[in-house]
């Protein structure tokens, strides 16, 4: 077998791929010029127009005075009376006129509108000034329109002032003249116009508008276009216009287009040439190849499966987390429920306090949870924002309120004051920043054994915002300086192992963290480990316009309404029950959703507690066939599935509101007064 002499073959290639590499050249520099060539004639047309367009704004404006002064010479000026209202008109309705003034024929101002932000040109006699008055009286007797360059102006500010001459019986009676400045009305012109960099200069050489200062080196000089704005027909007045392209979305994507395709011929040409070099070898390339690629192809397919298998893993976490919500929270419900039934009766001291014992664990069972359903939120993206109008320190007073006899119990000392004086009220969300300031509080109490808590509260106005700042300040264990750039993070604990003191999953300071950060604020802490650590928050909010609604926690009077309740727990509806009994309302109850519509076609029934989570038929479908039934009935969702997404399909079934469980007295009959403000009266009563 004959073998191709190496010489001969390196010329062969080198030959091909040289030849081939030129005709990829020869038609990317066809394709360039053309593209460039098209590119400038779009230049071309877009600068013409907008040439045109900026011709005929302030022709318009100068046409507005050439009415008006028909108008004085159709009236042989018995119209000046009517002046300062015609001027006024015709400000109103071409914004590039700043004021209208009449220039009598001595070159004496004698009117001018409006008066009082021009005063100062009152009365003004232009004779003296160089630049105004021999083109303002050289113009005028030739029945020429007169417009000045870009000039300073006495009153204040920059503007051309335009002159239009006025004839009456054939003898100058002066002119009707206006300061104009066309800014606005070009702008709202260009204001698509995005990658267009523009320029107007007067015949002075003074730039008065300049749109997009981009300052662009994408393209060359000859992709800029140049010309001259005409601002009133025959006169040797002429601004000097450029506009420039500084970007081209078009141009950007076929240039990258030609030159990839100017790459890849490149490429195609050196790849032909060596494959007559590395001919013997082709096969063993071509079977390493496709090795590779069968690599490739099992590697995408693993990629996809595990992709696959996160997406369903998200989708079990979700189902997860709203089934262990209601799992969890429904015989919380039913613990914290009676704890509440039972805090009213006459119990013996022992059993008062086992009772607060079992209060305080569930209720820190039931923080748990919440904390990790807040920050299943929060990673999903799903926290809302609400907008509420609130007084920040009316919220932080509050809730120092609730927590005083916890902080005296641990006879620790509290100090706090809020100085006598009107504070503002905001547009925020009061549920989290109670939230913040809670778990705030909460941990100061938690880690001060001894010693003391101070809360120091300042809110002041900052470019009409307020500025709430806030700090927590305790004597207690203190944080370890190698733990504080760690101590918002999530499961980070200052205690870690098995002598752990204090309760918590390492979640509160990380769900503050991330609530600050969602109210657009920031936090900081300083700490000293056996001396105190001391948290400051500071909080940006709006400042409400309007008065807050007040909604009272009340007990709420609905002793003319028909009450159903729809829970397949029965220890659910008997708490539920036990609280509606406190409003005189006429209460049922039904264990499932086809008991509940078979109740509803005999009784007409205002309100309707609906669990979400029942075995024959959810609360969603329920609903909706309550609706059919009697679509004035007001349902109000009760479950311990509070996710988003539960929340949201809700509301869409019909509900008109949606209560979480564990359901506390104060929450339900603020609901029901928020509902029925007209059914208030009562003062709430414990039970």
């Amino acid at each position: 077998m004959l073998r191709p002499h190496p010489k001969r073959t390196y010329f062969i290639a080198i030959s091909a791929s040289t030849v081939l590499a030129l005709f990829c050249i020869f038609i990317y520099m066809e394709t360039k010029k053309q593209l460039d060539q098209e590119l400038e004639g779009q230049i071309q047309t877009l600068g013409t127009m907008i040439v045109t367009d900026f011709e005929r704004i302030v022709r318009n404006n100068v046409h507005s005075l050439e009415n008006l002064k028909d108008r004085i010479e159709e009236s042989d000026g018995a119209f000046m009376q009517y002046f300062e209202s015609d001027a006024e008109r015709i400000i109103h309705q071409h914004p590039a006129i700043r004021f209208v003034e009449w220039i009598d024929k001595d070159g004496i101002i004698r009117k001018i509108h409006p008066l009082e932000e021009n005063r100062a040109a009152y009365l003004l006699d232009i004779k003296p000034i160089q630049y105004r008055y021999e083109d303002w009286l050289s113009n005028s007797k030739n029945e020429q329109s007169n417009m000045t360059s870009w000039v300073k102006l006495t009153q204040q500010g920059n503007a051309f002032l335009v002159d239009v001459p006025i004839f009456i019986d054939g003898e100058f009676y002066g002119t009707v003249s206006a300061g104009m400045d066309f800014e606005a009305q070009f702008n709202d012109l260009n204001k698509n116009l995005k990658n267009l960099d523009i320029q107007l200069v007067d015949e002075e050489g003074n730039e008065f508008y300049r749109f997009n200062n981009l300052n662009s080196k994408e393209f060359s000089d000859s992709k800029k276009f140049y010309s001259v704005v005409q601002p009133i027909p025959e006169t040797s007045k002429a601004w000097n216009f450029q506009l420039e392209l500084a970007g081209s979305d078009l141009y950007k994507g076929r240039d990258i287009i030609q030159k990839t395709a100017l790459s890849y011929g490149l490429l195609i040409s050196v790849i032909v040439g060596f494959l007559f070099v590395y001919f013997l070898r082709s096969k063993e390339r071509t079977a390493h190849q496709i090795a590779i690629n069968n690599t490739l192809t099992q590697l995408n397919k693993d990629l996809e499966e595990q992709k696959l298998a996160a997406q369903e893993a998200s989708l079990h976490k979700s189902e997860f987390i709203s089934n262990m919500s209601h799992e969890i929270r429904t015989p919380l419900n039913a613990i914290l429920g009676f704890v509440e039934i039972l805090h009213a009766k006459k119990l013996l001291r022992n059993e008062r306090l086992y009772l607060k014992l079992m209060k305080n664990s569930a209720q820190n069972l039931l923080s748990l949870v919440n904390d990790i359903l807040d920050i299943n939120k929060i990673e999903a993206g799903k926290t809302v924002i609400a907008k509420e109008i609130f007084k920040p320190s009316q919220n932080l007073s509050k809730i120092i309120a609730t927590y005083k006899s916890q902080i005296q119990e641990s006879k620790l000392n509290l100090e706090f004051q809020i100085p006598e004086k009107k504070y503002h009220s905001v547009v925020s969300d009061s549920t989290k920043f109670n939230q913040i300031i809670t778990n705030l509080l909460s941990n100061a109490i938690k880690f001060t054994p001894r010693g003391s808590i101070e809360v120091h509260y300042k809110e002041y106005v900052q470019r009409d915002m307020l500025i709430v700042d806030i700090a927590v300040t305790d004597t207690g264990v203190g944080i370890p300086e190698d733990k504080l750039n760690s101590i918002f993070s999530r499961f980070v604990q200052v205690e870690n192992g098995t002598r752990k003191r204090h309760e918590g999953g390492g979640l509160g300071l990380a769900i503050t963290h991330e609530l600050v950060q969602l109210l657009g604020g920031s936090i900081e802490v300083k700490s000293e480990e056996h001396k105190g650590s001391t948290f400051a928050i500071t909080l940006p909010m709006v400042i409400a316009s309007g008065p807050k609604n007040t909604i009272t926690n009340e007990t709420p009077d609905l002793s003319d309404q028909n009450c159903l309740i729809i829970d397949d727990n029965r220890i659910n509806r008997m708490i539920l029950f036990n609280f509606l009994q406190k409003t005189g309302s006429k209460t049922d109850s039904a264990g499932s959703g086809k008991e509940a519509l078979e109740k509803v076609k005999d009784k007409a029934y205002d309100i309707i507690f609906m669990d979400i989570h029942m075995p024959d038929m959810d609360g969603f479908e329920t609903t909706q066939n309550i609706l059919e039934l009697n679509p004035f009935a007001t349902i109000l969702g009760v479950s311990a599935d509070v996710t988003l997404e539960a929340i949201q399909k809700a509301k869409a079934s019909g509900m008109k509101d949606y209560l979480t469980k564990p359901i506390h007295k104060e929450t339900l009959y603020e609901m029901l007064n928020k509902l029925f403000p007209s059914k208030t009266g009562r003062e709430q009563t414990n039970s």
